[in-house]
């Protein structure tokens, strides 16, 4: 299976990760399908092709200096694919170290926080990442994800911030 070849590697080389996407808003509460598995890290180590010789699609991005990404690795078929985005924030992988471990498509993984996967989502700003945020905060407890959002939203970009205010007045 790719997956347990991916996080062998990860974890050979001593890589801190953390699931996210729509296993990791599953994983706390909110069901949505998908076939993918997307994983945040902000080691750029795995932005290196050399790590995944051996294994099947493998397509390293390298994000640019106006990127908010450091990148993004993509491994395997559609049926069996891993994302792993790279971010370059010192929030990001604050949101790495605070993940807790979560029985994930059989294994367990490190998953962030309700209030961290928050940040995440408003940190893409997607449509569909602001429908997963008011589910998020559906299943709750509302209150406190909100105060836990606020403590932290500062280290955002700005237009995440105003993103948050607008959700949360709605």
């Amino acid at each position: 299976m790719i997956r347990d070849r991916v996080l062998k590697i990860l974890d050979d080389l001593g890589v801190q990760y953390a699931v996210v996407g729509a296993v990791a808003v599953a994983a706390r509460g909110v069901v949505r399908s998908t076939l993918d598995l997307d994983l945040l890290t902000t080691d750029t180590r795995v932005l290196r092709e050399s790590v995944w010789a051996g294994l099947p699609d493998v397509d390293v991005r390298k994000g640019d200096s106006n990127d908010p990404l450091a990148g993004v690795v993509r491994i395997g078929p559609k049926a069996e694919r891993i994302d792993i985005v790279v971010g370059r924030w010192k929030w990001e992988q604050r949101v790495i170290e605070r993940a807790q471990p979560a029985e994930v498509q059989g294994a367990i993984l490190r998953v962030p926080i309700t209030s961290d996967l928050i940040l995440l989502k408003l940190s893409a700003g997607g449509s569909l990442d602001q429908q997963d945020i008011v589910r998020l905060l559906a299943v709750g407890p509302r209150d406190q994800l909100i105060a836990e959002v606020n403590e932290k939203i500062v280290e955002l970009p700005i237009d995440a911030q105003q993103l948050w205010t607008r959700l949360i007045a709605s």
